[in-house]
């Protein structure tokens, strides 16, 4: 029998029985985790996470403790944990609210502020994410014998799991999309600047194991969710997770290339001047290269489309096998990319067609990106 089939057929059992099964396994994975990692309190600790071999091994563990933790709190659930539920859910949606507003206010100063002629690129987020470093980030319960789970070692090993091998860097996050002609006013709204919490809109996020019939009462916001359904942090985990971080970071932008050439350049150039960018930079192109040969591999490169031809035909295959998908939309957008690659002049074997290329390219550039 497969574990998770051996762990469900424990649900015969007497329930006193089956809770000192599920304990006596959870600290069995546990010990196996450590074993993997050593003890993330110590600054001695191996770098585990440098290893895929051994990530995959601890996530794999954290897995089976998850399902049996989940299990028990399915069992247990007390009136202390009821209130430190509502507790800790309310304080995760205030801390949501307060994520959104400070990157709205901020983004806001910074719309009203004259931006340098060169800023090419801008990027406010705010993120609300767990602060798991030492143990003054886990706090104890009065629950904790009945789990008999080493909770500060194996929260911040989770956190290290999500952090800096599944690159989870926030519960949470709110990004507005900005670039130079997106319109953006101080005094538009959240929603028309994409800066709203569209998500948390008075509909519970419970889901999997936070549908409880305790917790039936309590409407989950997305933030509660997503740090026991996307992190992975079992609920009774959640209810000891004790340091969390608003952060807003403000990054601008100068991009250019040796030529001076500005961050897309090629949306307010001319044909011409599109043409003569490549062309002065093939004066440049290796020895034995012909210039229908650079022209058309450096352009083809430069906006991904090549690859982007090869990955789409893939997918296309993959969507034809399951006609029920919802994604006819994004299957003709990449039937589209295939098609205008074989649009372009085959200038590769005449170098007389290196303009023609050139020209088709920005136009059917263009095209795609909607300009």
């Amino acid at each position: 029998m497969k574990w998770f089939e051996i762990i469900n057929a424990l649900d015969t059992l007497p329930e006193e029985e089956r809770i000192e099964r599920y304990r006596a396994e959870l600290q069995k994975v546990e010990k196996s985790i450590l074993r993997l990692t050593g003890d993330p309190l110590k600054l001695s600790s191996r770098r585990w996470e440098k290893s895929e071999r051994t990530a995959e091994k601890v996530e794999y563990l954290l897995g089976r403790r998850y399902y049996l933790l989940s299990k028990m709190f399915e069992i247990h659930c007390s009136e202390a944990e009821v209130k430190r539920m509502e507790s800790v859910n309310a304080h995760l949606y205030e801390l949501t609210c307060d994520m959104f507003s400070r990157t709205g206010r901020m983004y806001r100063n910074i719309l009203d502020l004259p931006m340098d002629p060169k800023d090419d690129d801008l990027t406010v987020e705010g993120t609300l994410k767990y602060w798991g470093d030492s143990a003054q980030d886990v706090i104890h319960l009065e629950d904790d014998g009945f789990y008999g789970s080493d909770f500060t070692r194996m929260i911040l090993i989770n956190d290290t799991l999500q952090r800096d091998v599944k690159g989870d860097l926030g519960i949470i996050s709110c990004r507005p999309f900005w670039n130079p002609g997106c319109g953006h006013k101080s005094s538009m709204s959240d929603a028309e600047l994409d800066i709203d919490n569209h998500l948390d809109d008075g509909t519970t996020w419970a889901e999997s194991w936070l549908r409880h019939p305790k917790l039936d009462h309590i409407c989950m916001c997305y933030a509660t969710h997503a740090v026991v359904t996307h992190q992975d942090y079992p609920v009774p985990d959640l209810l000891r997770m004790n340091t969390f971080e608003v952060k807003v970071d403000v990054t601008v932008q100068q991009i250019s290339e040796q030529d001076g050439t500005r961050f897309f350049w090629w949306k307010d150039c001319t044909e011409q001047e599109f043409v003569d960018k490549f062309m002065h930079e093939a004066q440049s192109r290796p020895s034995g290269e012909s210039l229908g040969e650079f022209v058309w591999r450096r352009g083809i490169e430069y906006f991904e489309l090549e690859e982007v031809e090869e990955s789409h035909r893939w997918l296309l295959k993959d969507f034809d096998k399951h006609p029920k998908m919802d994604c006819e939309e994004i299957k003709d957008r990449l039937q589209t990319d295939i098609i205008s690659i074989s649009r372009l002049p085959d200038c590769r074997k005449d170098d007389n067609l290196a303009g023609d290329f050139l020209k088709a390219l920005r136009k059917i550039h263009r095209e795609l990106k909607g300009l």
